[in-house]
């Protein structure tokens, strides 16, 4: 009975031990996650404390470096302060220029523009003006002297003498009609005394100059009385631009009875007022007596020698303000 007592129990004694053996595996399980955050925190602790350690001594070096600093320089601090406000202040100033210096850009471009334009016109000029005085020389020097006189004169030793024109000066305008009224004479040579020139022609006549040729020799005393002028007209002498005395007389003798009129209507309307050799002049060249009426032309290379000299003079002097003008222009830019 007792055994059959013993066995009737023993499913619950089995379920106990199941239970107990279950209870045991769930304490261990318990244990080993207990030891486990057991490590962890140890290992936080040793990462605290190490952490601890080097705040200590980083509080340390800073203790240190704090006592090793040496007091600030109060009146350097207030210096560097005070530079620093007035860099900013001259940064301010100068971003200001700046701006306003942008805004004025491109207005100074087209002043640059402007001016460029206008040195490029002066210089134009400049190089025409250079360009006529030097082509009227270079043809001036080629006709100045009659191909045919060149040897004769060169023989003579007259070959660096100056004709007269090279000497007159008359108002401009009236250059062809001064070449009409002296023709050849407008090219004669000066010479000290008259009489030499007798030997120019030679024994036989033969060596007398190829071409025609004048010479003279400016009296020394002013210029005699002129004939009667004539009412309404003015002397042909009057309009010449000289500084020489002797030359003064020359030519008035030799322009003696030389009259101007305007026009070729009014030399027609006065020649009944005019005498016997009087002769009125254009500024064409054209001339007028009291019987006839003389049309002037160019016919030889030396005509328009005295037009060419005095327009080479006025270039020259023109040539001159020009390159002021250009450089003013220039340094402008």
């Amino acid at each position: 009975a007792q055994t059959e007592e013993q066995q009737g129990q023993l499913p619950a004694l089995e379920e106990s031990l199941r239970s107990a053996q279950a209870k045991a595996n769930e304490q261990r399980a318990s244990v080993g996650q207990v030891q486990q955050q057991i490590q962890v925190l140890a290992a936080d602790q040793r990462n605290i404390e190490e952490q601890s350690r080097s705040l200590t001594l980083r509080i340390e070096r800073l203790a240190a470096d704090r006592n090793a600093l040496n007091a600030p320089d109060e009146a350097r601090l207030a210096g560097l302060t005070a530079q620093f406000s007035a860099a900013q202040e001259a940064q301010a100033e100068a971003e200001a220029r700046l701006q306003e210096l942008t805004d004025t850009v491109p207005q100074l471009d087209d002043e640059r523009r402007s001016l460029q334009q206008s040195v490029n016109t002066e210089s134009a000029k400049r190089a025409d003006l250079s360009a006529r005085m030097e082509a009227l020389k270079a043809l001036q020097e080629k006709v100045r002297t009659d191909g045919k006189l060149k040897p004769w004169l060169a023989k003579h030793g007259l070959d660096n003498l100056q004709g007269l024109w090279s000497r007159i000066h008359i108002e401009q305008g009236w250059e062809n009609a001064l070449e009409a009224a002296l023709r050849e004479r407008l090219g004669a040579l000066e010479v000290s005394r008259l009489d030499m020139v007798r030997g120019f022609a030679g024994t036989d006549g033969r060596d007398a100059p190829p071409a025609k040729l004048s010479f003279y020799s400016a009296p020394q005393a002013a210029a005699g009385e002129r004939g009667a002028p004539v009412a309404g007209l003015q002397p042909l002498a009057d309009l010449l631009r000289l500084n020489d005395a002797g030359l003064s007389a020359l030519l008035g003798d030799w322009l003696d009875g030389c009259h101007t009129a305007a026009s070729l209507e009014d030399a027609l309307a006065a020649r009944d007022r005019l005498t016997g050799g009087d002769t009125i002049y254009v500024k064409s060249g054209h001339a007028v007596t009291r019987y006839s009426v003389s049309f002037y032309a160019q016919d030889s290379e030396q005509a328009g020698l005295l037009a060419r000299a005095q327009e080479i003079e006025n270039l020259d002097k023109q040539l001159k303000a020009q390159v002021l003008i250009s450089e003013e222009a220039r340094s402008a830019l």
